[in-house]
C-alpha cells in the first residue's frame, strides 16, 4: 500500500489478452443497501455465518496531514500515531516516489524534517526507498512521528505519481510507515513493475488537508470534511492507503451502493458519467458478491499518462478509456482485495492480483479466456512467488493474476455456492487486516488444491 501513507496495490497493467467488451449476462447485478460511512469500523467481531466483517484494530496507527500541490512539487508534513504490538529499536518509513519506476521519469521523495514525541531526531536513507528512525519502544506505548517531506512528481512515468499541465496526481506518496502486526517492518526492495512492493496495516485517517490553485480541484482518499476554493479536507475511519488529484476535472457523482465521483483531467477525452456508470455497475456486481462496500464513498481520476488503473481504498487512479474494457471492474474488486483485505505485495502479490482478476472474471465472462490461457514456463507452478522473482520477468501478468484467477475458478467449478460462501467468509475474516496465503488456505479448503497446483500456496 497500496499509509502514513501507505502502499497501494498496484493494478491492472496493459493486459497481453483481450477481454470481451460487454460483461456476461449472467452476472449477478443486484446491491445490498448502502452502508453508511464508517459502518465497516462498526462491525463486532466476525459473526459465525460470515455475514459481517471483522473489526478494524482499535490501536491502528493514526494520521494527520497536511499537503501543498502545486504542478510538480509537493510540500507537506504528516504526524503519525503509532502503537507498537511488540518491542521495536526502530520506526521504518517508506518513501515510495524514490522508487525505481517514478524516479527514472524523474520523480523523487525527501524528508526534510523528523521528530519522536517531540525531539528532534536523525535518521539514515541505506536505500532510496527506505528511511531508518532509531528508536526503542514497548509493546502498547503510542509514539507521535512528526515529519516534513517533499516530493517531485514525474512525467510521462505510467504509474500512481505525475503531473501533466495543472493536473497531478500522487498516491503512496507520503512517507508510508511499514509496520505489519505480528510480524515487524516490511523493508522489502522496491520493484521498477507497474506494481508495488510495499505494505502497510490499516489507519484512521484523522484528517487530510490538500492545498491547491483557485480554479482547481482535489479528489482524495476518504469523505469530504470541507472544500473551498483552495483548500479540500477529508477523513476516513478506517483505510490503508491514500491517493490525491488535483486538476482542472469534469465530475459527475452518481449513486450507488456508496457515492461514486468521478474527474477526468482536461488531457484526456473521458466522459465522467459514462464512466461513472461502469464504475457504479462494476460496484454493484462485487457488492452482491463479496459484501458491502468497505468504504464511505468511491472516487475515481481519469488520467493523462496511466495505462490501466492502480487501486487505493476508496480511491482509483484511471488512465483513460479504460470503461471500455475489465479495466474498472478489476480495480474495484480491489476494494476488498488489497483495500480491505490486505496483502504484503512484495511478498505475497498475487493475495490481491489473483482475486481481483477471479472477481472481474466472474463479472465479465471472462473465466474460459483465462482457465485456457498459456502460462509462460518461468511462471508455471510460481503464482505464489514474490516480486524479487518477477522483478524483470514479462511472465507476470499471465503467472500471478491469470494463473491465480484461473485456480480459484477451477476450484470454484466444482461447486459454485459452497465456493462463494468460502470466499465470503475468507473477506470478512481477514477484514482489515493483513492477510496471508494460509488465511486463504483455512477460510477456503474448496481452493486449496488447485492453488497449490498453481504454487500459491
Amino acid at each position: 500500500m497500496s499509509c502514513l501513507l501507505m502502499v497501494a496495490a498496484c493494478s491492472s497493467p496493459a493486459a497481453p489478452l483481450s477481454l470481451p467488451a460487454s460483461p456476461s449476462s449472467g452476472t449477478p447485478t443486484s446491491s445490498t443497501a448502502a452502508p453508511q460511512p464508517g459502518t465497516a469500523t462498526r462491525a463486532p467481531v466476525v459473526s459465525a455465518d460470515c455475514s459481517s466483517y471483522r473489526a478494524p484494530d482499535p490501536h491502528r496507527p493514526v494520521l494527520t496531514a497536511d499537503v501543498t500541490v502545486t504542478g510538480r512539487s509537493v510540500t507537506g508534513t504528516e504526524r503519525v500515531v503509532f502503537t507498537p504490538d511488540r518491542t521495536v529499536t526502530e520506526l521504518v518509513f517508506r518513501l515510495w516516489a524514490s522508487s525505481p519506476r517514478p524516479r527514472a521519469a524523474g520523480g523523487s521523495s525527501t524528508l526534510t524534517s523528523v521528530a519522536v514525541d517531540g525531539a528532534t531526531r536523525t535518521f539514515s536513507r541505506p536505500v532510496p526507498t527506505l528511511v531508518r528512525i532509531p528508536w526503542r519502544g514497548v509493546i502498547g506505548r503510542p509514539v507521535t512521528i512528526d515529519l516534513g517531506f517533499g516530493l517531485v512528481l514525474p512525467r510521462g512515468a505510467d504509474d500512481r505519481f505525475g503531473n501533466r499541465g495543472t493536473t497531478s496526481w500522487f498516491a503512496s506518496g507520503m512517507p508510508l510507515l511499514a509496520w505489519e502486526r505480528g510480524r515487524g517492518w516490511a523493508t522489502e526492495p522496491a520493484t521498477s513493475a507497474f506494481a508495488e512492493a510495499s505494505t502497510s496495516e490499516e489507519m484512521r485517517l484523522a484528517r487530510l488537508t490538500i492545498h491547491h490553485a483557485a480554479g482547481l480541484t482535489a479528489v482524495a482518499t476518504g469523505s469530504v470534511v470541507s472544500e473551498d476554493a483552495t483548500t479540500t479536507v477529508t477523513s476516513a475511519p478506517t483505510i490503508r492507503d491514500v491517493a490525491v488529484a488535483v486538476g482542472a476535472f469534469r465530475t459527475v457523482t452518481l449513486p450507488g451502493p456508496v457515492p461514486v465521483l468521478v474527474a477526468v483531467a482536461p488531457q484526456v477525452k473521458d466522459d465522467p458519467k459514462v464512466v461513472a456508470r461502469e464504475v457504479v455497475r462494476a460496484t454493484r456486481v462485487h457488492v452482491a458478491r463479496f459484501g458491502p462496500f468497505p468504504y464511505g464513498r468511491l472516487v475515481v481520476a481519469v488520467l493523462p499518462d496511466i495505462h490501466g488503473g492502480i487501486e487505493y481504498p476508496g480511491a482509483i487512479l484511471l488512465g483513460t478509456g479504460q470503461d471500455k474494457d475489465a479495466t474498472v471492474s478489476h480495480e474495484v474488486a480491489h476494494q476488498w482485495f488489497y483495500g480491505l483485505v490486505g496483502d504484503d505485495q512484495a511478498r505475497d502479490p498475487w493475495l490481491d492480483e489473483a482475486f481481483a482478476t477471479y472477481a472481474e472474471a466472474l463479472d465479465r465472462g471472462t473465466g474460459d479466456r483465462y482457465r485456457s490461457a498459456v502460462v509462460p514456463v518461468d511462471g508455471v507452478g510460481r503464482a505464489g512467488r514474490p516480486m524479487t522473482y518477477w522483478e524483470g520477468r514479462r511472465s507476470y501478468f499471465r503467472s500471478v493474476y491469470v494463473q491465480g484467477a484461473a485456480a480459484l475458478l477451477r476450484a470454484r467449478a466444482a461447486a459454485p455456492a459452497a465456493f462463494d460462501s468460502q470466499v465470503r467468509c475468507y473477506v470478512a475474516r481477514s477484514a482489515h487486516r493483513i492477510a496471508t496465503p494460509a488465511d486463504v488456505a483455512s477460510a477456503m479448503p474448496l481452493a486449496v488444491p488447485a492453488l497449490r497446483r498453481a504454487g500459491a500456496l
